[in-house]
Parts: structure tokens; sequence; C-alpha cells
């Protein structure tokens, strides 16, 4: 029999990563634009809005991911892409408290939802801070 030894640190869960938490926060989102969430009257403009939004946050986090930076101009196009993952997420979150104010999603609702955009912009935020500290000597050439 083998026996495989495990550091104490490397146990439990894997460190959550923004591309993770957006992964839940886009797959939520798009069962949500595809149920019956939203009135038809309001599917087409409100699930549009949310969904592109949503999808253009989760696009950008991973494209950025995908960076390889080795000069400024990889660098800044990296932060750039995070900040404005970190834009669309805002707009996503004020969409769906809009839907909230108007009565057509519950408090419940609402609040998870808005938990996985925010855990999602939280990481992107931590990631873009990490970013231009470790960029900051080809930024400032």
């Amino acid at each position: 029999m083998i026996t495989i030894s495990v550091r104490v640190g490397d146990r439990g869960e894997k460190r959550l990563t923004a591309i993770d938490a957006s992964k839940d926060m886009i797959s939520y989102t798009y069962d949500r634009v595809h149920d019956k969430t939203l009135p038809k009257s309001d599917r087409w403009l409100m699930a549009k809005t949310i969904w592109d939004d949503a999808s253009m946050a989760r696009a950008l986090i991973v494209r950025s991911n995908g960076i390889k930076v080795e000069n400024k101009e990889e660098a800044e196009e990296r932060i750039l892409m995070e900040k404005q993952a970190v834009a669309y997420l805002d707009s996503l979150n004020s969409n769906i408290d809009l839907l909230h104010i108007k009565g057509i999603i519950s408090d419940d609702r609402a609040e998870f939802w808005t938990g996985l955009v925010t855990k999602t912009q939280n990481l992107t935020k931590a990631r873009l801070k990490a970013n231009k500290n470790s960029y900051k000597e080809l930024l400032n050439n």
C-alpha cells in the first residue's frame, strides 16, 4: 500500500480565483436569463443587458489571465482588461438591483446573485492590485 503525504497547508479547498468565481457567476446568470425569472415583457431588454454585462466581465477576466506579461504593453493591456471587467461587474450588480427594486426578483435571489457578482468583483480587484504591484517596474519604464 502506498501512502501519500499532503502538507497541512495544502489540504482542504483549493483557493478560489476570479476565474472560478466568474464561472459560478456566469452559470447562475445564464440560468436566470433563460428561465422565467424575468417577465416576458422585460425578457429581451433586461436579459440581454444582464447577459452582456456578465459575459463581457467573464471574457475579460479569462482573456486577461491568458496574457503572459513580458513587456509594458502587455502589462497595460492586462490591467486595462481587469479594470473593464470590474466595470462590467458594477453594471451587472446595478441591473440586478434594478430587478430587485422593481420586485421582479426576490430578496433571496437578489442577495445570492449579487453575492456571486461581488465575490467575482472582489477577486478581480485583488488580482488587479496584485498585478499592478507585480508590474510596477515594467509600467514605470
